[in-house]
């Protein structure tokens, strides 16, 4: 994206604001433009203390704003007419002190607020698009990089927003006033400064195309540190338990490394431009400073001009090195808001469907169902990968329990991932109740569905809150019902608050179990019709997977229940189990039909009866 589409896409963002965005660049002018003349007092001082137009001599020191002030003061000091102008000179110091206080304050504030305004609309844009993207985005991309564009990307956007604006403004104010009063001063001395502003001109050009491309690897590095450092932290017990700590180090150097050789190559750019324009501008200034001594020589220029014409000079040089710098924060912020907008940008979800129903009766079909795994640009991640589906149908009647089992890799969970529409079917279809999913609004579909896994998410709330996550108005009626269904209830009311003990980070302070059973309280809590269970049992010891096997017992009761399993002895009463096998159903029927063909799932059940015989 250009870098115009991008300040346009950036002006959308800022646009609502607009009049508080004006008023604060009116208050970064006149702040601006304050500083210009509170230096032009300078020069009325210098004048005013010349021998010729000493204070005494009843001489004005000026003419035009500071003569004017000079004459109301003789009216208000009309005792003393001569040292009107010991008056004057400070009232207009004070006046403009006061002006720039009041002008500093408002464009500070109002820069404050407009940026992190922004900041704020667009992380909450971008976690609004993060929570609707589809699973073939987060299965590509690393959750560090996701975190570091919205934290990090997404604050320096308003480097190329407002706060360059106000650079921009705040800077060339100075710079055109420092210019009115050389030229007011000194016009041909004026010129003569100019002649090298082409050459710094191309300097800017150059700097920036090289900072831009700096800037845009820089931030490529910053997602690949911050994901370096999530997966060291969330599994630090894994690093440990096996020794990865060097490895984790040497991983982490290696990023630190590359983030710390484009900041110097950042910063040498940077000084490298600066250091040359203020080359230029030290040329300038020394061969700026003969030529004037010899117009003050000559009686062309006063000895109030001479010295606010070299202050002016010497004060131009801030803003002008400040607007020669000023593209490096603006490509910085150009670079992340590229960034920002690809995210933003990218596809949600697929939800065309308008069918929605208040509770569903459970009935699944699936008709030739293949499924290949894809980008987010829709073509397949393998195109000569076997497809992780192939011609599946399978019928599922409401309140039946179908139980999946096969090797990993056999499609057991791509099958039921397809359920609730993380991801949809390449060819066939999938139908609730005779109506194709992909016809259902995605919030009415998962609505009908309740899932348990293996690796459960809790969040870092209250028990009770976890429980009745998703409900904006829970029923701590409910809540309680559900947790004594699931087994729960007794261990929570071991916790310090109860139900409303936090849970910690994931449900760190819970046992493997006591998250288990939370859960399925959670599932029940919810009362969906059809319910997916993945491997929610095999992680759990004996006593554990008791109690959560009784709470599973009640939650299955009158649902449609999808069964992932990989021990065998967990599945036994259910009404059917389908075994698959690369991707395909290789047999199907009840535990002992099963048995009895002495097919794939006898040599899985006698495999697994020996090894915990043994």
């Amino acid at each position: 994206m250009s870098s115009r589409l991008l300040y346009l896409r950036l002006f959308k963002e800022f646009r609502p604001y607009l009049w508080i965005g004006v008023v604060t660049l009116i208050a970064v002018g006149v702040a601006a433009a304050t500083d210009v003349l509170l230096l032009r007092q300078l020069q009325n001082v210098v004048d005013a203390l010349a021998p010729s137009q000493g204070l005494g001599a009843g001489h004005a020191p000026v003419s035009g704003f500071l003569a004017t002030v000079q004459g109301w003061l003789s009216h208000v000091l009309p005792q003393n007419h001569d040292n009107a102008a010991l008056w004057a000179i400070p009232a207009v110091i004070f006046a403009l002190a006061l002006v720039r206080m009041v002008s500093s304050f408002a464009s500070e504030y109002g820069a404050a607020w407009l940026s992190t305004r922004v900041q704020a609309n667009l992380r909450e844009v971008m976690f609004s698009r993060i929570m609707r993207l589809p699973n073939s985005y987060f299965d590509q991309s690393s959750t560090g990089t996701t975190l570091s564009r919205v934290a990090f990307d997404a604050a320096q956007v308003a480097q190329a927003g407002l706060t360059v604006v106000n650079v921009a403004v705040r800077d060339s104010v100075q710079t055109i006033g420092y210019l009115i009063t050389m030229f007011a001063t000194d016009w041909q001395l004026s010129l003569f400064c100019l002649g090298l502003l082409p050459l710094v001109a191309c300097l800017v050009i150059f700097a920036g195309r090289r900072m831009r491309h700096l800037s845009t690897s820089a931030q490529a590095a910053m997602g690949e540190l911050t994901n370096v450092l999530d997966e060291s932290i969330s599994g630090q017990r894994v690093v440990k338990i096996f020794g990865g700590q060097r490895y984790e180090q040497n991983r982490f150097g290696g990023v630190v490394k590359l983030n710390r050789q484009l900041a110097v190559k950042h910063a040498a750019t940077s000084a490298l431009n600066s250091g040359l324009i203020m080359l230029l501008l030290g040329i300038t200034l020394s061969s700026v400073v003969y030529v004037a001594m010899l117009r003050h020589q000559a009686g062309a220029l006063s000895a109030g001009g001479f010295v606010g014409f070299l202050t002016a000079l010497l004060a131009m040089q801030s803003p002008i090195k400040n607007l020669t710098k000023i593209n490096e924060p603006m490509q910085r912020g150009l670079a992340a808001a590229e960034s920002v907008f690809s995210l933003v940008d990218l596809e949600s979800e697929a939800d065309q469907g308008n069918h929605s129903v208040a509770r569903a009766e459970g009935r699944l079909t699936v008709r030739d169902v293949s499924f290949h795994y894809r980008g987010t640009d829709g073509t397949p991640l393998d195109p000569d990968a076997r497809p992780a589906l192939d011609h599946v149908s399978l019928d599922v009647a409401a309140g039946e329990t179908v139980a999946l089992v096969g090797a990993s890799g056999s499609g057991k969970t791509t099958l039921a991932g397809l359920l609730p529409r993380f991801y949809d079917v390449s060819d066939g279809g999938i139908e609730l109740d005779g109506v194709d999913l992909r016809d259902y609004t995605l919030t009415s579909l998962r609505q009908q569905i309740a899932l348990v896994s293996q690796d459960v998410v809790l969040f870092n709330d209250t028990l009770a809150a976890n429980i009745a996550y998703g409900d904006p108005e829970p029923s701590m009626e409910r809540i309680e019902a559900a947790a004594r269904a699931a087994h729960a209830h007794e261990f929570i009311m071991h916790q310090p608050q109860g139900y409303q003990s936090p849970v910690g980070e994931n449900g760190l302070r819970l046992s493997g179990g006591q998250r288990q059973r939370l859960a399925i309280a959670r599932a029940l809590y919810k009362n969906a019709p059809i319910l997916i269970l993945d491997e929610a049992t095999s992680a759990l010891d004996n006593e554990s997977e008791r109690l959560v096997q009784q709470a599973l017992e009640v939650l299955m009761q009158g649902r449609t229940t999808v069964v992932i399993a990989h021990r065998l002895s967990t599945i036994e009463n259910a009404d059917r189990i389908v075994v698959m096998d690369r991707g395909r159903i290789a047999e199907a029927g009840s535990h002992d039909a099963l048995l009895a063909q002495n097919g794939i799932y006898a040599r899985l059940y006698q495999t697994q009866k020996s090894v915990q015989a043994v």
